[in-house]
């Protein structure tokens, strides 16, 4: 899924190291961070995509301030943060990142930022996952697919790890954190629960999806998505025959692509089973609401 910069890309990335460094001299001029280390203004925490954003507010309610890196319909594939992101960054006390290298834009954003000081402290979501890069790959694994907050195993891990962090750096909030923490896990605790007896009856275990987005939700309930995208290319004639086939042997009646997403080749094997496209959003910010629609329309696939 690598992709080289180019001369634009290049060029934006040099206009962002210097906004970083622009503003960590004015962090230093100040000669104080934005925080609460003394019940001042609220902490400020960058988070990478919606969903994370979730989550911290969930942790850390009127005390915390939340910027997010990817806007509503952006590409996590794609996106380039703007020069003003990069500059908010060097207000920031936290970072809360996927930290999978398939977000390039994530990587290229955290290598600007070696340049300023203080560096803000850093949550990694992919900390304790065997990544394909790792050298015992396990069945968590799913290759260039970055979606990890779409597992709520992974959140779960996150919540503890984020609330410690919130801790660490406001510890007259530590009270208010570990009560939302108790929260945030029941919460978590019972949607999982949910999604399991939701996905316990579909009677294939198997679902047909454009872009490979779903592998770390798929892993956690027993389920495999089938993808039509394979390392960002469209599936060449040989293998499209072969999705056919196995859709229809399978009786798909669903294909589901992602919001906004090309989904050309989606359209043509709905077509050709006589099945329908659905579009699944790994996104949405209300995280929990988000994946009990997907488990509901994942029943509806399954039934038709």
């Amino acid at each position: 899924m690598s992709r080289g910069l180019g001369a634009r890309g290049a060029a934006v990335w040099l206009l962002l190291a210097g906004a970083v460094a622009l503003a960590a001299l004015a962090a230093r001029g100040m000669h104080a961070r934005p925080g609460r280390q003394d019940g001042g203004d609220r902490l400020r925490v960058v988070v990478t995509v919606p969903p994370q954003a979730w989550l911290v507010k969930r942790l850390g309610g009127d005390r915390v301030d939340v910027d997010v890196l990817l806007p509503p319909g952006a590409s996590e594939h794609t996106y380039e943060p703007t020069p003003q992101q990069v500059a908010r960054l060097a207000d920031a006390r936290l970072m809360v990142e996927v930290g999978h290298p398939a977000l390039l834009f994530e990587r290229r954003l955290l290598d600007a930022m070696v340049i300023r000081e203080p560096t803000p402290l850093v949550v990694e979501m992919t900390h304790g996952l065997v990544l394909p890069d790792s050298p015992a790959p396990a069945p968590h694994s799913h290759g260039a697919d970055p979606h990890v907050w779409l597992s709520p195993k992974v959140m779960r891990s996150s919540a503890v790890a984020v609330a410690a962090a919130l801790e660490r750096l406001d510890p007259a909030g530590a009270p208010l954190y570990r009560a939302n923490l108790r929260a945030t896990l029941a919460d978590i605790d019972r949607l999982d629960g949910e999604l399991a007896r939701e996905l316990s009856a579909l009677p294939d275990r198997r679902f047909l999806v454009y872009h490979p987005a779903w592998g770390y939700f798929a892993n956690d309930y027993g389920l495999e998505q089938v993808a039509i995208e394979t390392d960002g290319k469209e599936p060449s004639p040989r293998r499209l025959v072969e999705l056919l086939e196995e859709a229809r042997r399978a009786g798909t009646r669903a294909v589901f692509v992602q919001h906004g997403e090309y989904d050309r080749p989606a359209q043509a094997i709905a077509e050709e089973i006589g099945a329908r496209v659905v579009a699944l959003e790994p996104l949405a910010e209300d995280w929990p609401a988000n994946l009990r629609r997907v488990a509901a329309l994942l029943r509806e696939g399954a039934s038709g």
